[in-house]
């Protein structure tokens, strides 16, 4: 038998007003974190967990400290303290866009030594954390869609070389009107600074990516004559043109000449060049000093077990000796009062 509509109706109503009470809650931030769980999984076999629009104004503290994949994007954080990642020193992916960060704390990514890329895209900074450039593992780094107003000013205490060995680097739409020195950056591939004004640019600060081979500078407000140095200084360097920029106005040689004194052929670019021959030659030793530390082991092992295979077999060979020996006894004959002195014991062999 159903319920009367009365009833129904009670009943609708109780679950909009409960629903509405749990949104509440959450958006004021009074919902305890056991009830805003992140998802946890895995992605090419790394601990993932996924925090993804789920109103947080902080990093959680209660997760898992194996995470290697965290994901906070589309959050309200605003401030990134010291201790925001202290306990998760495995991460190797970190997502922040679409947050509200303004400030970062000093401190704050020192933990994170197995980083490899960061996501801090679509915030409110001012300027790059520039203990980023010291992390050792830190191949990609998005900070696109941040007025990096202060980075000027910032960079200019930067230590270089970098430590980070950064592959990609993403800085489109950050009020640039340089490209920012950072130093020799061998290891970089490409670079995207599209959608910036780049009205100071200057060709030279790409001699300090000589494995530079891909640039996007759409958007932008660089002359032809920038945009044509661009181009010849990535032909000259070996890089594909289907990747390198296209300028609309296809200037002579000769009425706009790449500055190879400042480009390819400068110390800066040489020296970039240099220090990347000195870490493949650092590379190659390492693993040819590990390879024969290994034969090392391998023959150390093998001689070990040579031993205890020789000793064993000795141990073998005298105790089967020992078994097969004939066992002797004192002769009832030395008891004779009349043996002689100087004559020799007599030994018996004992019967089995």
């Amino acid at each position: 038998m159903g319920l009367p509509k009365s009833m129904d109706l009670r009943y609708l109503l109780l679950n909009i007003v409960f629903i509405s009470v749990v949104n509440a809650m959450l958006a004021f931030g009074i919902a305890s974190q056991d009830e805003r769980r992140c998802s946890v999984g895995r992605i090419e076999k790394l601990m993932r967990i996924r925090c993804y629009n789920m109103d947080l104004k902080e990093v959680p503290q209660n997760m898992k400290t194996s995470v290697e994949v965290l994901d906070l994007s589309y959050n309200r954080i605003r401030k990134l303290r010291s201790g925001s990642f202290q306990r998760y020193t495995d991460i190797k992916f970190l997502m922040l866009y679409e947050n509200m960060i303004l400030s970062v704390e000093p401190g704050t990514f020192a933990p994170l030594t197995s980083l490899q890329e960061v996501d801090l895209s679509n915030n409110g900074l001012t300027t790059i954390p520039m203990e980023l450039f010291s992390l050792p593992r830190l191949r990609n780094l998005y900070i696109d869609s941040n007025d990096l107003w202060q980075l000027h000013q910032d960079i200019e205490t930067l230590e270089r070389p970098i430590r980070a060995p950064l592959e990609y680097l993403n800085m489109a739409n950050c009020e640039l009107h340089d490209i920012p020195d950072l130093g020799i950056l061998p290891n970089l591939w490409q670079l995207n600074v599209s959608t910036n004004p780049l009205t100071n640019f200057h060709i030279e600060k790409l001699a300090n990516m000589c494995h530079l081979r891909v640039i996007d500078l759409m958007r932008t407000q660089i002359n032809s004559c920038d945009c044509q140095q661009v181009t010849n200084h990535l032909m000259a360097i070996g890089a594909n043109p289907k990747f390198v920029p296209v300028c609309m106005d296809s200037l002579d040689s000769s009425a706009c000449p790449l500055p190879y004194n400042r480009t390819v052929n400068s110390e800066t670019f040489r020296s970039c060049l240099d220090s990347v021959e000195l870490a493949e030659t650092r590379s190659l030793w390492l693993f040819a000093a590990g390879c024969f530390g290994g034969v090392i082991l391998v023959l150390l092992v093998f001689w070990y077990c040579i031993h205890r295979w020789r000793k064993r077999r000795a141990n073998r060979r005298l105790s089967q000796s020992i078994q097969n020996r004939k066992h002797f006894v004192i002769s009832p004959r030395n008891a004779i009062n009349n043996r002689l002195e100087d004559e020799p014991l007599h030994c018996d062999t004992a019967s089995a």
